[in-house]
């Protein structure tokens, strides 16, 4: 049966690693899986700087199997549903938002004017608006989260590798047009940490995330929209010290940030960013 202890994905010249204390197996039933997947979420929660002890609170209520469902052992209900956010999930758009955006891209935040809007016609107007930056802009990657505002209204926030957009559009309101529903706000990404603590924009991504998936409104949506053309950056499981070795092989690591939390099943999970140099 195949095992390991480590993850890691390489995102340019970043490495970064999920170390665990124990090692998981796959291709098979373990009796401890089930509740140590559900352990690392909880403790990715925990950990979270980005949410309240409120948010925390009724995200790790969610993540809790019923008592019948403990009593009987079996698999408790994991079909995707309004309130949880994975772990899986989280992890893949942090990769997908470090491997394709940069300094220089642009964050855009998309506000209806009018009140009442449903998720279907939502996803119309983005795809329309997609289509229509593209006409006049050229092809471009996007990664994009929707959330609710206090009034209910969906809106988007968009990360985008859009050109410069020039500063006549923008001041004539031809760029606001393009989306012609609401308010458009566009923001130069000035800096985005790879050590995922500091990154504030993406720590409110997430939270954004989170609070989408807690709404009932999001039951059989995609936690986010993504372009077609968004690079995926592959994930390796393995040994933590025979995969480390083979990075010595070509780089010299060098640790910019390590963080330890303790999980249930698994001992610890540990998150390490490092910097390659050859």
């Amino acid at each position: 049966m195949n095992s390991y202890n480590c993850q890691i994905v390489k995102i340019g010249d970043c490495l970064r690693v999920k170390r665990y204390g124990r090692r998981i197996y796959e291709g098979g039933k373990n009796p401890r899986r089930l509740k140590t997947e559900r352990s690392a979420e909880i403790a990715e929660i925990l950990e979270d700087p980005s949410l309240s002890k409120l948010e925390k609170l009724i995200h790790t209520a969610i993540l809790e199997p019923t008592d019948k469902e403990e009593r009987a052992g079996k698999r408790p209900n994991r079909t995707p549903k309004p309130g949880r956010l994975t772990l899986s999930e989280r992890e893949r758009f942090c990769h997908l938002m470090d491997r394709n955006f940069s300094q220089g891209h642009k964050f855009i935040t998309l506000t209806y004017e009018k009140e009442e809007v449903s998720m279907d016609e939502a996803a119309k107007d983005f795809e329309n608006w997609v289509k229509r930056m593209r006409e006049r802009y050229g092809d471009f990657k996007y990664l994009a989260v929707r959330s609710f505002q206090e009034r209910g209204t969906v809106h988007f926030h968009v990360l985008a590798d859009l050109p410069n957009i020039p500063r006549a559009e923008l001041a004539d309101g031809t760029f606001r047009d393009i989306w012609g529903l609401g308010s458009v706000e566009l923001k130069r990404v000035y800096n985005i940490q790879m050590v995922e603590r500091r990154n504030r924009l993406k720590l409110d991504m997430l939270k954004n995330l989170r609070n989408f998936k807690a709404d009932e409104r999001s039951y059989g949506k995609r936690p986010f929209l993504q372009s077609k053309n968004l690079i995926v950056p592959p994930t390796i499981k393995g040994d933590y010290d025979e995969l480390m070795n083979r990075v010595k092989e070509k780089y010299v690591p060098k640790l910019m940030d390590s963080h330890r939390f303790d999980v249930e099943y698994l001992d610890y999970i540990e998150l390490e960013t490092y910097w390659l140099t050859k």
